[in-house]
């Protein structure tokens, strides 16, 4: 480019002498101009410009739809999954430990209660689900308990007023299983999750369905001496490795 601008310098450099200052910075212009290719870019260039624009979110494309149409059909398959498995069901109940935390007994929960936060959320699709709400049970040794209980459900946003929140005034707590299973039974839930299998063969006559929620290792026959009698299931009562199994998210 510098040769080519020297060369039009040159054949025109007698002209240029006797031009005014103004005239001969008017043709160096014109010279870089017309080197530059006048007032349209090159097809090339044009190209590399249009590559080089920035992404418009606002601008449809196959990709991006069929994206969004993914993501949208992956966020509803948990509430359509717990929907087709709540139906018929208007209040349900469940009990915390074991289900909602990682801590299965009263001992524990004086230390810690540590959320499992899928279960949570599944918990927040079930409050949305029953038209008559979901009621919480949890048996802790005392008021400390009580009080990391509902300090990490509070935390995890599981209690409040909002849709999908169970009210505070649904948690229960109690000091004894046979407390839980009165609680349950006064209530008459259509659905009772529980992670204790003495609570699940207690309340097997009186609750249409159940769910015994164990790993796979610790699904032992429920115990005898409960109102179920005889330590074997009922056909009304469910065994799931996880709440979200038991909801029909994840494969049983």
């Amino acid at each position: 480019m510098l040769s080519r601008l020297q060369l039009l310098l040159g054949a025109t450099s007698g002209t240029t002498l006797a031009l005014t200052g103004i005239l001969g910075l008017a043709a160096v212009v014109y010279a870089l101009y017309q080197l530059r290719g006048g007032p349209g870019r090159k097809p090339d260039e044009q190209g590399a410009q249009q590559q080089q624009q920035p992404y418009d979110p606002t601008k449809p494309s196959t990709s991006s739809a069929a994206g969004a149409a993914a993501a949208a059909a992956a966020s509803a398959t948990p509430s359509a999954a717990v929907a087709r498995r709540l139906a018929g069901v208007q209040r349900a109940t469940m009990s915390v430990p074991g289900v909602l935390l990682e801590e299965s007994s009263p001992g524990e929960l004086e230390e810690s209660a540590c959320v499992r936060a899928d279960a949570v959320a599944l918990a927040r699709e079930v409050a949305r689900c029953c038209s008559a709400g979901l009621y919480l049970m949890c048996q802790v040794a005392d008021d400390v308990g009580e009080a990391v209980v509902r300090g990490a459900l509070e935390h995890a946003g599981l209690l409040g007023t909002a849709p999908g929140q169970v009210p505070p005034h649904r948690l229960l707590f109690c000091s004894t299983l046979e407390g839980k299973a009165s609680f349950v039974r006064q209530l008459e839930p259509e659905l009772h999750v529980d992670a204790h299998p003495r609570t699940v063969s207690d309340l097997q006559r009186f609750v249409k369905q159940l769910v015994l929620v164990a790993p796979p290792g610790q699904q032992a026959a429920l115990p005898a001496g409960g109102s179920g009698g005889g330590g074997a299931a009922a056909a009304n009562v469910q065994h799931a490795p996880s709440l979200a199994a038991a909801l029909g998210v994840l494969p049983a």
